[in-house]
């Protein structure tokens, strides 16, 4: 079976699509191509890492156990976390362990998939289920000599995927008692986890449930995928994951700094020496930061300059598709006429034309949509009616990406709406005001609310718009839930909170990789960073 694994492996190299190699690994060698793995070698990208997780904490007892029934076995245990990153490792023999140091089977080293191609580790965590790679089905030659089984831990309480488990031993020491031992393995750390979080989750609600006999306000109890809020807590649609990391390394009783210009009391809620959670009780403002007058929300700053704009001669609003670029213009300019440029093709010049004429002569401020679709003879014929008119909007991509005569022609000066993904502190605000049209009486879960701060929003507020009407009609007991959600915003839910500077640099890593076309390799050439190095931010930025 190895030789035939090994030729389906250099068919697949070589460009062919090789027929005796099993669907599930076909699939993953055709995701490793397309994040453009090497397949001749690679090394997998050292990460910071913390190694003294929850998951940690409960699964490395029960992992120790099972490694004394394995000694002599000639096999490795590991234990990753969700990134896929090792956590954990234990090996029966010197000669082994030799091999996996030097195929970076180590604390901190990253198995994603998209890193290292078909492996264990990254393929259970990319696919949710149990994986076997078998010698040559790894992506990566060097990887051939070893046999990966491996399976995702989920919680058995929120049921996120926290981390995953895997047995490694020589190709040819593969036996069908690999499976068993890691479907063992998952079975006890979940419920090891159960049980630790019965206990924990017990602690602090004891601690929530104290706080709040003595507060009159907001009152939050955070922990490792808990939270606890009393109303007033829960319409501040905190951010659970972005507070948790800034508040992990205070001291207890320390005033700690929230979003909107608040202050919390923070206790601590130990388990021995370990951290396990924190009850915020909100103390107020912050008089040194809250300002004496409100500043204007970034609508209406982009408003009323277009509105000062618009009033000396024709704009364009840049951005992209869903941004609200349409809107704007419209509320700059009143009782505006909306025209679309895109039905001048299907229409025809002259009749587009004389219509937009019919208006211009009105005196009736007119709205151009995709004006940058508008070229040769088109473009001349518009100009010609538009030259002059003193209420004109326009609106275009982001980004030039090509002649745009008709822009050239009326020289409008230029506003840039930037993407929802810029712009994280309106989105709570934004799908709240979406669910009120929908249903006055519904609330978002603080879980689905931080998802939605986190999901990237590629179609913008159209997009988001879409979704929260989707969500509310899924609503159960009066609240959106994080089941509500769709999956692919659900997915986000687990992503940390960028900073605006990580965010930034997120947004210009999306921007060149697609104007490369996805090819990594380009892109990591035009950044002037390594292949690795974007494969982490990749990964980091969930990109």
């Amino acid at each position: 079976m190895s030789t035939g694994i090994s030729t389906a492996w250099e068919q697949f190299q070589a460009g062919q699509e090789p027929g005796d190699v099993r669907g599930e690994v076909l699939t993953s060698w055709r995701r490793s191509r397309f994040s453009g793995v090497d397949p001749e070698y690679v090394d997998p990208p050292y990460v910071e890492t913390d190694l003294d997780t929850h998951l940690v904490r409960v699964a490395v007892p029960i992992m120790e156990r099972m490694a004394d029934l394995l000694v002599g076995d000639r096999s490795c245990l590991a234990l990753a976390d969700a990134r896929g990153s090792v956590v954990w490792r234990w090996v029966s023999e010197p000669m082994l362990r030799t091999t996996l140091d030097r195929l970076s089977v180590v604390k901190g080293h990253c198995f994603d998939e998209e890193f290292v191609g078909t492996n264990g580790l990254g393929t259970a965590l990319e696919t949710g289920s149990i994986a076997v790679v078998r010698g040559p089905e790894h992506f990566v030659q060097r990887f051939h000599d070893v046999t990966c089984v491996a399976a995702p831990v989920r919680h058995p309480i929120t049921r996120r995927t926290v981390g995953a488990v895997n047995v490694t031993c020589r190709a040819e020491h593969t036996n069908p008692l690999l499976t068993v031992v890691v479907r063992k393995l998952v079975e006890e750390i979940r419920a090891g986890l159960l049980h630790a979080a019965s206990t924990r989750e017990r602690r602090l609600l004891d601690a929530f449930l104290v706080a709040q006999r003595g507060a009159t306000g907001p009152v939050l109890t955070l922990g490792d995928d808990v939270v606890i809020a009393n109303a007033a807590a829960l319409d501040l649609g905190l951010d659970r994951d972005q507070i948790w990391e800034g508040i992990r390394d205070r001291a207890d009783g320390s005033l700690v700094g929230l979003p909107s210009h608040l202050t919390a009391r923070l206790q601590l809620v130990r388990d021995g020496s370990a951290t396990t959670g924190a009850v915020l009780t909100v103390t107020g403002d912050r008089p040194e930061v809250a300002p004496r007058r409100a500043a204007p929300d970034r609508w209406t700053r982009l408003l009323a300059e277009t509105r000062t704009l618009a009033a000396r001669g024709p704009v364009v609003v840049r951005g992209e598709p869903g941004t609200g670029r349409a809107t704007l213009l419209t509320s700059a300019f009143e009782d505006a006429v909306v025209l679309d440029a895109a039905t001048c093709v299907v229409d025809g010049v002259a009749p587009w034309a004389r219509e937009l004429a019919r208006h211009v002569r009105g005196g009736t401020p007119v709205v151009l949509r995709h004006a940058e679709v508008l070229t040769g003879d088109a473009a001349t014929v518009v100009a010609g009616v538009l030259d002059g008119h003193p209420a004109l909007g326009l609106t275009a991509p982001e980004r030039r990406e090509g002649p745009e005569p008709l822009l050239d022609r009326v020289g409008a000066a230029t506003v840039t709406m930037p993407p929802l993904r810029r712009r994280t502190d309106e989105i709570a605000d934004m799908a709240r005001r979406e669910l009120r049209r929908h249903d006055a009486a519904l609330a978002f879960a603080p879980d689905a609310l931080a998802a939605l701060r986190r999901y990237g929003w590629p179609g913008n507020g159209r997009e988001l718009a879409r979704v929260v009407r989707e969500a509310a009609r899924r609503a159960r007991g009066g609240v959106v839930g994080l089941e509500a959600l769709p999956q692919e915003v659900r997915a986000s839910a687990t992503r940390r909170a960028l900073t605006p500077l990580e965010r930034a640099e997120s947004t210009v890593i999306a921007a060149v990789l697609q104007e490369c076309g996805g090819n990594k390799s380009a892109a990591a050439k035009e950044l002037g960073i390594s292949r690795t190095a974007l494969y982490a931010k990749l990964r980091s930025y969930r990109l």
